[in-house]
C-alpha cells in the first residue's frame, strides 16, 4: 500500500466527512428532532453512489478515494445504530421500525438501481 493511496484515502474521507456535517446542519435545522433524517440521507446517497461508483470501472486511486475514502466517512452505521437504540430506549417502536425498514429499503434500492442504469 503505498503513501499515494493512503493520502487519496485520506482526502476523500475529509470531503465525505465535511458532506455528512453539511447535511446533519441542515436536516438540524430544518426538520423535526423526532428522527434521524440525516443518518437516513447520507446512508441512502452513500447506497445509490456505491453502486455508481462500482458500476464505472474506476481504477484503483479513485476507487480508493472515492469508496473507502469519500462514502466510508460520508455514510454511518455507528450512528444508525445509536439512533436506533436511543428510538428503543424512549419507546418510539414504531419509528425505529420505520427508520430500520427505510434504511435498508432504500439504501438496497438506490444501489441496486445505480448498479442496473449505470
Amino acid at each position: 500500500m503505498s503513501f499515494k493511496l493512503l493520502l487519496l484515502v485520506g482526502c476523500g474521507g475529509f470531503l465525505g466527512a465535511i458532506l455528512r456535517f453539511l447535511i446533519s446542519a441542515f436536516c438540524f435545522k430544518f426538520m423535526p428532532l423526532n428522527f434521524p433524517y440525516a443518518t437516513l440521507i447520507v446512508n441512502v446517497l452513500g447506497g445509490f453512489l456505491i453502486g455508481y461508483f462500482t458500476k464505472m470501472g474506476l481504477n484503483l486511486e479513485l476507487k480508493s478515494f472515492l469508496i473507502a475514502g469519500f462514502l466510508g466517512a460520508l455514510t454511518t452505521f455507528s450512528t444508525f445504530s445509536v439512533e436506533n437504540i436511543s428510538l428503543l430506549q424512549n419507546a418510539k417502536y414504531g419509528l425505529c421500525l420505520l427508520n430500520v425498514s427505510l434504511s435498508l429499503v432504500l439504501s438496497f434500492g438506490a444501489c441496486y438501481l445505480a448498479l442496473k442504469f449505470s
